[in-house]
C-alpha cells in the first residue's frame, strides 16, 4: 500500500522514549504517522490530512491530554481517539472518559503491544 493510501495516524506525545516505541508499531499496523505535541492546524478536511486514529499520552505533565481528547473529539469527527497513562492515574482516567475518549490503555498496554489493545 503507497504512503498515501495509509491511513494517518496522530500520536500526540512529548516524550521520546514513548515516541520511539509507538511510532514503529503504528507503522507496522499500516499508517502514516505524524507526531506532535499539540494538534495540528489542517486546511483541508481531505481524507489524507483527517487522522483515523489519535493517540494522547493522557500521562504527560506537559501536556494537557484531556483537552486534546475534547479538542480532537470536536475537529476530527471520524477518528477513533485512545489514550494511555499509568493504571494509577485514576483522576485523569476519569476526566479523559467524561471528554468523549474512545479507549484508554496503560502505558504498558501501549508501549509493548498496541496492536493487540486497539
Amino acid at each position: 500500500m503507497s504512503e498515501e493510501h495509509q491511513p494517518l495516524a496522530l500520536l500526540l506525545d512529548d516524550n521520546l522514549m514513548s515516541t520511539m516505541r509507538i511510532e514503529p508499531q503504528l507503522r507496522k499496523m499500516n499508517y502514516r504517522v505524524q507526531t506532535g505535541r499539540a494538534v495540528p492546524e489542517t486546511e483541508s478536511d481531505s481524507a489524507a490530512t483527517q487522522p483515523a486514529l489519535v493517540l494522547i499520552n493522557l500521562g504527560s505533565r506537559n501536556l494537557n491530554g484531556v483537552s486534546l481528547v475534547q479538542t480532537c473529539r470536536e475537529r476530527f469527527l471520524q477518528a477513533r481517539i485512545i489514550g494511555f497513562c499509568g493504571h494509577l492515574e485514576v483522576e485523569i482516567r476519569r476526566a479523559a472518559k467524561a471528554a468523549g475518549i474512545d479507549k484508554i490503555l496503560t502505558n504498558d498496554q501501549a508501549l509493548s503491544n498496541l496492536q493487540q489493545f486497539i
